[in-house]
């Protein structure tokens, strides 16, 4: 082979790569249906779920962001960790907090970066501020379309790490949701890590959304679902999509984060839109 040849080959590998990344770097919206017979007929309930935005911005004042969620009309919108960076500045959160303010309630549960930041005091004042629902080992019960439902959220486990030595985080669930088996309503749990759902699973809950995994960085369609994912390693088995537990509904976001230095191939950032809709 020349060297012009393999300058040119060399070309257009470095072409296809930059075009790959570049499609990478725009917002894919992906919707999931899921069936519940503990809705009304003709009475669904629309979640925009937002994972790992890692402040990145999208457009003048994150104005493409924005635009999607409110194009959603959402009923509720799901904040599963990783909203905020360790190294990022604040902006880009701050200002999707603020543009999608009144837009729906809206209910955030921590991920290991906001812990990882060293600063999850200010992030929670931050999040109080935009009038978000910090829950914290907690759930609600809240009604939608004259529909009760009940939404929960478990804390990072690095909460333990960064700011509570004594935080046994299966104690403190195991105290707050063991409750909720005798409560016979439609259940969400938000939850950033999905590697963990065996633990979800002890509860009584029909939903559980996260997030943490990236998509597993690189996919090779119709192959790999993800090569690789923080706390799950190589081809994670809880990349991103949708999985079935028996009657529990698991579905875990692809996120939100653009790091040039770790480019996602094949794997654009996602905004996730969830259809809760009855089974009748």
């Amino acid at each position: 082979m020349g060297s012009a040849d393999k300058r040119f080959r060399l070309t257009l590998l470095a072409l296809a790569i930059i075009s790959i990344t570049t499609s990478c770097s725009t917002i894919s919206t992906e919707t999931y249906q899921v069936k519940t017979d503990l809705l009304e007929e003709q009475k669904s309930i629309i979640i925009a779920l937002i994972s790992d935005l890692h402040s990145t911005i999208y457009g003048k004042d994150q104005s493409v962001l924005i635009e999607k969620v409110k194009d959603i009309k959402p009923d509720l919108i799901m904040l599963t960790g990783d909203i905020f960076d360790d190294v990022v500045p604040m902006t880009g959160t701050k200002l999707f907090l603020s543009g999608i303010s009144g837009i729906a309630p809206v209910f955030y549960v921590t991920g290991n970066h906001e812990y990882m930041s060293r600063n999850i005091g200010k992030i929670r004042e931050e999040l109080i501020s935009h009038g978000v629902i910090i829950l914290s080992d907690t759930y609600t019960i809240i009604e939608i379309k004259n529909t009760e439902i009940i939404i929960a959220g478990i804390e990072d486990p690095y909460k333990k790490k960064y700011e509570a030595p004594n935080y046994n985080q299966n104690e403190s669930i195991e105290k707050a949701f063991r409750e909720l088996d005798e409560i016979k309503v439609y259940k969400i749990l938000i939850a950033h890590r999905p590697e963990r759902i065996e633990v979800y699973k002890k509860y009584s809950f029909d939903l559980v959304l996260s997030g943490h995994a990236h998509g597993g960085q690189v996919i090779i369609p119709n192959i790999i679902n993800g090569l690789f994912a923080p706390n799950q390693g190589l081809f994670p088995k809880y990349a991103g999509g949708v999985y079935t537990h028996g009657k529990l509904t698991h579905i875990v976001s692809r996120g939100l984060s653009v790091n040039p230095w770790l480019p996602r191939i094949f794997n654009p950032p996602e905004l996730v839109i969830v259809i809760i809709e009855p089974a009748i």
